[in-house]
């Protein structure tokens, strides 16, 4: 464990997964990220890459004609990752693919994720680099879990989600895990409020594609703001499982997006991934900003 500290918070870190373990208020011992429980959700902090979600089928189709398959947001999370540099504000992990990687997903790369603490704020960075022969497609997500202020099991509404952005639609997934192809309207959630409720996520998750987000604000019960989340993601997905009144919530920015249902097309072109050809230098550079309130 990496522990980075200041005189607001205190920022536990694993290089199992390179995962935020615990955000705390140093003045009050306020705990803001998810502790885990497998009751509800074993989860923290996943790094979703090559993908983001679900394959049609499991299955990338490449350019070569060849198929691979590949689990639902990749096969990072819950691997080790190695500490390269570290300070009292500042952690990076970084991880290189293995051999185990490379005999499902037959490309070589590099990850990086640093953490850095500036006053009430955590800044999360991204970096992939190309480090092989071919060209590179993959997409990168997050995964981040916080806790729900004062949560408790009679809730019917245990906080409330607060987004800013142009807002125009939403986006479901259906039994398989894709995306159904319709573009929701947005009804009550066109003024930008969301309340976290155990109907609001029946099915399962609601997605923002298409840039609609710039950031999204965690309120507790009384609307008074816990956390703020901001990105240059271009989709966001909302989480928590289905069918319980769960004491956390998920606000994650995506560089990717879950396939279509049907959709058997070339996995470079699925929508929202990245490429890097071979022979790249500067590689490709994403993430988010937390900033926790007292």
């Amino acid at each position: 464990m990496e522990q980075l500290q200041n005189e607001h918070l205190i920022v536990t870190l694993s290089a199992q997964g390179a995962e935020v373990q615990h955000v705390r208020d140093v003045a009050t011992g306020r705990e803001y990220w998810w502790h885990g429980d497998s009751r509800y959700w074993a989860g923290r902090d996943p790094k979703l890459f090559p993908i983001v979600g679900r394959l049609w089928n499991n299955t990338a189709h490449m350019a070569d004609g060849s198929q691979l398959t590949l689990p639902k947001h990749g096969f990072v999370r819950g691997t080790t990752w190695r500490l390269v540099s570290a300070s009292a504000t500042e952690a990076t992990y970084e991880r290189t693919g293995t051999v185990a990687d490379y005999a499902i997903f037959p490309f070589a790369y590099r990850l990086s994720v640093t953490y850095r603490l500036e006053g009430r704020k955590l800044t999360v960075s991204y970096h992939v680099w190309n480090t092989g022969g071919a060209a590179l497609s993959f997409q990168f997500g997050g995964h981040p879990a916080f806790v729900l202020p004062d949560w408790t099991e009679e809730d019917h509404t245990a906080g409330y989600i607060e987004l800013e952005g142009h807002l125009s639609h939403l986006r479901e997934v259906g039994p398989s895990g894709c995306v159904k192809a319709e573009r929701l309207p947005l009804g009550p959630l066109a003024e930008g409020s969301m309340p976290i409720t155990i109907e609001r996520f029946e099915r399962e998750a609601l997605i923002f594609d298409e840039g609609q987000i710039a950031a999204a604000t965690l309120m507790d019960k009384q609307r008074r703001p816990v956390v703020r989340v901001s990105s240059n993601a271009p989709v966001w997905l909302f989480w928590r499982p289905v069918g319980l009144n769960a004491p956390f919530i998920c606000i994650e920015p995506w560089y990717g997006l879950c396939d279509a249902e049907h959709y058997e097309g070339l996995f470079s072109e699925r929508p929202y991934t990245q490429t890097l050809p071979a022979g790249d230098t500067e590689g490709w550079a994403g993430g988010l900003v937390m900033e926790f309130f007292p």
